[in-house]
């Protein structure tokens, strides 16, 4: 079982008493899951361990991170309750709206952005959003230009007691690209010009440039593309990394030159 395709091995002493979330200083640190409790449920994953960035192997219910009340709050409303309902929806086949494709791709940015946190704590997240910011701010700028690819997995136990719960990707520039496999769903969120480099295991949404009246009606049915969880794994993670680094090379400068000038309110990109 994989928690992500990336290796870990890095110590999260620096977040003991700074909220991951919002980077504020906690009176009283709480610790939080980083798996989300629904999932680790939905997933089967309660007995099993995965591997945590100290190096070692543990109970999911025992990774936490650092995350203050009112973050753990706003993502959770805002994000997890939302996103338990339509991962069960997407594997049942009733479909995604525009809006509930937002949802998915703010929850795949948290989990990204709190993975990059523990495995770079000393690095430079942005100089201008924390982690909330990122995935609960406005984005009209860049809204039409988001992608949501999505197969599902015919095969995701293959062999197993428990379902996949990873992320495969790991970006060093653009906080956009993020893929994983959770449940019977393989993912990719990436941008618009970046579509040409999907496998054709994936069927993709373009979000509506601005929400709208129809933004809660179901657009978007992924199918089966793939057997199993391990095909799902590899090509995802091959194919994520290619577009994370192509990202990052066609517009490094650009997300760069942007976040100098970006006063906080929209994110852009």
């Amino acid at each position: 079982m994989f928690t992500f395709c990336f290796e870990l091995n890095t110590k999260m002493k620096k977040f003991k008493k700074h909220c991951i979330g919002c980077d504020k200083k906690m009176k009283n640190p709480t610790k939080e899951h980083f798996w989300p409790k629904w999932l680790i449920k939905h997933t089967k994953m309660e007995k099993h361990k995965i591997a945590w960035f100290n190096g070692k192997r543990i109970p999911p219910l025992t990774a936490t991170i650092p995350l203050c009340a009112e973050c753990n709050s706003e993502l959770g409303g805002k994000l997890e309750d939302p996103m338990k309902n339509l991962l069960i929806d997407i594997e049942s086949g009733k479909g995604i709206s525009d809006n509930e494709a937002e949802v998915f791709i703010r929850w795949a940015w948290k989990m990204e952005g709190f993975s990059w946190r523990l495995v770079l704590p000393d690095g430079n997240y942005s100089s201008v959003y924390t982690v909330k910011d990122r995935v609960l701010k406005k984005i009209d700028q860049i809204r039409g230009e988001l992608v949501l690819a999505i197969a599902l997995v015919e095969d995701a136990y293959e062999g197993r007691e428990y379902l996949p719960m990873g992320l495969c990707n790991f970006n060093e520039v653009n906080a956009i690209i993020v893929s994983g496999v959770i449940g019977h769903v393989a993912f990719i969120v990436l941008t618009e010009d970046q579509i040409g480099k999907l496998p054709i295991n994936y069927s993709y949404y373009r979000l509506n440039p601005l929400r709208d009246n129809l933004g809660d009606a179901k657009l978007f049915y992924p199918a089966v593309g793939f057997k199993t969880f391990r095909q799902a794994q590899n090509l995802t993670r091959d194919a994520a990394q290619l577009i994370s680094y192509s990202l990052d090379k066609e517009k490094g400068d650009i997300f760069k030159q942007i976040e100098r000038e970006e006063n906080g309110n929209v994110i852009v990109y």
